[in-house]
């Protein structure tokens, strides 16, 4: 706990509160494109269906599917507005924070964390003074590993923070309608999506302190984690390997939709976009792939760091 103590205290620098910071704002300038994008769609979606000779299509069954599509798509115009509202409401926020976090966002926020306090430890070359002092370097790379995924959480927390504080706010100023959702089932949405988030927020910090040790240095750390995670979620799109792409983990145990549109009121996540439909495990299975990437890139990293010459 000593040594975990101590790398959290070297967390605390302007790194760290730069990008929190930056999470923040990110969180919030999304909930205020979303918030207007889904006001003003519903104002400009027609009040009624038109006819298959407004749409260029003749009488019978092209007219009766071009109809289907169209109530489709006004229907989630209409519905929009609600939606995404309930994602703005001070509860459920929880739930968008961790899609957020537990997506392209938190991997890249935490590969940027990972470079400079991971990675800045070979740098800066502090690792020798580090072991001096502690003597196991296992104890060292989970203490890092552990302060990452803190670091990871204390980010999912500070996006809630925003959205909560800011999205009536943007509900309101968009007249979005009340949420129809009871308080419970928010919070009880709000607390599922963060417990599962944290799982995935201890993967991308597993990601980084491997890069670290791989790379021993700042820009190497962070640009060999992005890089991973960027590659993740390429072989995602491969077909034949995306069922075993440890993106497609994190989508089946986030439960992020299949294939979720590049446009959207407000995403949920930064993720399943980039992923087509189907493929996608359900979520124990997801769960076993992710345990198991975890215990895997640490056992490297350790092996890594066991074996690496920090005389210099």
């Amino acid at each position: 706990m000593r040594l975990l103590r101590a790398e959290l205290a070297k967390l605390n620098r302007p790194l760290a509160w730069g990008v929190a910071a930056a999470a923040a704002l990110f969180c919030v300038l999304l909930a205020a494109g979303g918030a207007h994008n889904a006001a003003v769609g519903a104002r400009s979606a027609p009040r009624s269906l038109p006819s298959c000779a407004a749409m260029g299509v003749r009488a019978g069954p092209l007219c009766t599917r071009a109809l289907a599509i169209e109530r489709s798509r006004l229907t989630e115009i209409l519905a929009g507005p609600a939606q995404v509202a309930a994602q703005l409401s001070p509860a459920q926020a929880g739930a968008e924070s961790a899609g957020l976090m537990a997506s392209l966002p938190g991997a890249l926020a935490l590969a940027l964390l990972a470079g400079g306090h991971a990675g800045g430890e070979w740098s800066g070359r502090t690792v020798k003074n580090l072991l001096t002092q502690c003597g196991r370097r296992w104890r060292l790379t989970a203490a890092m590993l552990g302060s990452l995924w803190l670091a990871g959480v204390g980010l999912m927390t500070v996006c809630w923070a925003a959205l909560a504080v800011t999205g009536p706010v943007l509900a309101r100023l968009n007249n979005l309608p009340a949420p129809d959702a009871t308080a419970g089932h928010e919070v009880s949405l709000a607390l599922s999506q963060c417990g599962r988030a944290l799982l995935v927020l201890a993967v991308f910090a597993a990601i980084g302190v491997l890069a670290s040790v791989l790379t021993r240095g700042t820009i190497g750390t962070t640009a060999t984690a992005a890089g991973a995670v960027v590659a993740m979620l390429v072989l995602a799109s491969l077909p034949g390997v995306a069922g075993w792409s440890p993106a497609t983990w994190v989508q089946g145990w986030m439960g992020f939709p299949a294939g979720q549109a590049s446009i959207t009121a407000l995403p949920t996540n930064f993720w399943s976009r980039f992923i087509g439909p189907g493929g996608a495990p359900g979520p124990w299975s997801g769960l076993a792939g992710l345990v198991g990437l975890l215990m895997a890139t640490m056992l490297l990293a350790g092996r890594v760091f066991r074996r690496a010459d920090v005389t210099g």
